[in-house]
């Protein structure tokens, strides 16, 4: 493989990475599965892979712990689509990011107290 950057060889292993977890993965605890982001080590020997469940079936650290028992399978059948000299090892973080978002919202909206309605009065004629 031509040299290439380092920005663009993790964003090539979370594409190809992506598309094992959503292609060859069998665990349907995989299924709602999102590769947010991919860190790779300066020596890029190693790779840390956060990811999001949305619609996953069971809690984030049982799919954490799912993700990181199969890595080596993931590893494997990375080495065989990226055709680099070392394929990095695989480290799975939930990234908690998204579920932050969503509680700042709902503390948002809850500070702004419920909004009024707009019901126009009953003997009013409408125009």
């Amino acid at each position: 493989m031509a040299k290439i950057s380092k920005d663009r060889k993790r964003e090539l292993i979370r594409e190809k990475l992506a598309l094992i977890l959503a292609k060859e993965s069998q665990d349907p605890r995989f299924e709602g599965v999102t590769l947010a982001d991919l860190k790779l080590s300066p020596d890029g020997s190693q790779a840390t892979v956060f990811f999001s469940a949305f619609f996953a079936k069971g809690s984030p650290e049982e799919i954490e712990r799912a993700l990181n028992k199969s890595a080596g399978f993931f590893q494997s059948k990375l080495g065989q689509t990226i055709k680099t000299r070392n394929t990095p090892r695989l480290h799975f973080v939930y990234h908690r990011g998204f579920d932050h978002e969503d509680r700042i919202e709902e503390m948002l909206k809850a500070a702004q107290g419920p909004k009024p309605d707009v019901a126009t009065d009953p003997e009013e004629p409408a125009e």
